[in-house]
């Protein structure tokens, strides 16, 4: 080498440059560690707040929760986990688990409200809430976030408390926690940023398809629903309430085509079952092939022929892979064209002045 003693001084340098780099702010260094913690979450953003109120959950997922909400951003808030399984495989005993969630309910600090698994249960909390329903609405409003048995808790923030919330992925079951454990494939393709886009930006979706005449139409109402098993444990209680300008969402799993069908005849068949739409989402199982996926298809179209309201299928929400979200408690609207075979779907941000 002609000029050994530069080349020497410019690798001392180097050297140094790399050393100091990853510490220094604003300098570019390709070898530094990406490491997501929270100590690194944008100013404004506020935390995500975990709660279970179902069927108990796998502790050891937590520290995989908060790391995957970190690299997008967010801080995890854990303090709403509180977990002694019951005998029939509840997180806590009822009165515990409605404690818990009317005090994250009633916490001003609480902005996101994020589930991190459904199962069974939620029903049972249903009279403590409304016992208190009074102190959660003078609260500082929440984005509630989840689906499965979480339908019941959006029903009563819907519509006792009149808060919008987000049907959509649970903090376990989506595309970075599918990345992450490789294990359960609900929600696999469905990512935690779109749930904020959603609550931010609002939504279209493409591809809904009507299953009967008056479904041409479109219309507009105001969205609620969730998981059929859980909305039929609410006919004709005292907490049901009037379908009249409500765009119904219904997905379901663990539910056999004929099961199906007897459930949708009991919907035709109640006097009160007037809803402005119905959108049917997945209810064949995760692996069902495409002679199961056509029956139960069958189900709902048979269903939609006999009904005079606007009936839709749209299998891009549910216990599937893809669990596209939706506002609750916030209007959509459908526009259909007779020239195109599928229609489109639109809801506001969930701070637009339309919600309800």
């Amino acid at each position: 080498m002609k000029y050994p003693f530069i080349a020497l001084w410019l690798i001392i340098i180097g050297v140094s440059l790399s050393a100091a780099a990853p510490a220094a702010t604003g300098i570019f260094h390709p070898f530094a560690h990406d490491c997501a913690t929270t100590d690194n979450v944008p100013a404004g953003k506020p935390a995500v707040y975990l709660i279970s109120s179902s069927s108990q959950y796998d502790e050891s997922i937590i520290d995989e929760i908060e790391t995957v909400f970190s690299r997008q951003g967010y801080a995890v808030d854990s303090r709403y986990l509180d977990q002694h399984p019951t005998p029939l495989g509840y997180v806590n005993t009822d009165d515990i688990r409605a404690a818990t969630l009317i005090k994250a309910l009633t916490d001003d600090n609480v902005k996101y409200l994020w589930f991190v698994r459904g199962g069974s249960g939620a029903l049972n909390l249903y009279p403590y809430l409304y016992r208190s329903r009074n102190k959660i609405a003078a609260s500082s409003p929440k984005v509630l976030i989840g689906f499965s048995d979480v339908t019941v808790l959006h029903h009563f923030i819907n519509n006792v408390i009149k808060w919008p919330s987000v049907h959509g992925i649970l903090a376990s079951y989506n595309r970075e926690m599918y990345d992450v454990r490789k294990e359960e494939q609900v929600s696999m393709y469905s990512s935690i940023s779109q749930i904020f886009r959603t609550v931010a930006n609002g939504m279209t979706y493409t591809g809904i398809e009507p299953l009967n005449l008056p479904a041409f139409a479109g219309g507009q109402g105001i969205v609620n629903g969730g998981n059929l098993t859980l909305m039929q444990s609410l006919f004709s209680t005292r907490y049901e309430k009037s379908y009249a300008d409500k765009v119904l969402l219904m997905e379901d799993t663990g539910v056999t085509y004929k099961q199906l069908d007897r459930t949708l005849h009991q919907l035709e068949y109640m006097k009160t079952f007037r809803p402005k739409a119905v959108i049917f989402g997945q209810f064949y199982p995760i692996v069902a092939d495409k002679k199961e996926r056509d029956l139960y298809r069958y189900v709902l179209q048979d269903f939609a022929r006999r009904v005079d309201f606007p009936v839709y299928y749209y299998p891009e929400f549910g216990h599937g892979k893809t669990n596209q979200p939706f506002i609750l408690g916030q209007r959509m609207t459908i526009q259909c064209n007779k020239h195109y075979r599928y229609c489109s779907l639109t809801q506001p941000p969930i701070n637009a002045a339309s919600s309800a």
